[in-house]
């Protein structure tokens, strides 16, 4: 989990920077690795607004040549930990604001970083050099190839064969 202690933070303005594991991010460690996450904490007196920028080096798969690749992602987010009364109901456009109750020691980052990471690989993967590579669009055997005739005739399509022959000469 990523939790910051928020006990021991004066108002003002605070700069943190993690290097979380991608198990404690909850994020697939085969896929993601160099999690970094730097977060500005704005402490307010009931209210605390986090701007985050979060990095990460993903294992992806080309969806042109279907080789793993890696490359380099980041996200950024801000959110806002408020009073229960400030959080939006289901359907409102409060989405970003979290319930940050008086008594709170902690707030967890873990859901928001692991969310911006995932949103921020890109829908269309392609490995860098790509698209320079040719696609194959035929399958199967050329055209061109004559069928090799003496192959044996399965005995069931022999009056086939005999047709075909005759139908050659």
């Amino acid at each position: 989990m990523l939790t910051v202690d928020i006990a021991s933070l004066s108002p003002g303005t605070h700069r943190l920077e993690l290097s979380p594991s991608a198990e404690e991010a909850d994020l697939d460690p085969t896929t993601f690795e160099d999690l970094h996450v730097e977060a500005e904490l704005q402490c307010h007196r009931d209210r605390i607004l986090v701007e985050l920028r979060a990095t990460a080096t993903a294992e992806l798969t080309c969806d042109r040549t279907l080789q793993p690749f890696e490359q380099a992602v980041e996200g950024r987010y801000s959110v806002l930990f408020g009073p229960p009364e400030m959080v939006g109901q289901d359907g409102e456009a409060f989405d970003e604001v979290r319930p940050l109750a008086a008594s709170d020691q902690e707030i967890d980052l873990t859901d928001i970083v692991r969310d911006t990471l995932l949103l921020a690989l890109p829908q269309r993967q392609i490995a860098p050099g790509a698209e320079d590579e040719p696609i194959d669009r035929a399958f199967g055997a050329p055209d061109d190839e004559e069928e090799d005739d003496e192959t044996p005739v399965d005995p069931r399509w022999s009056e086939l064969q005999k047709l075909r022959d005759d139908e050659a000469s």
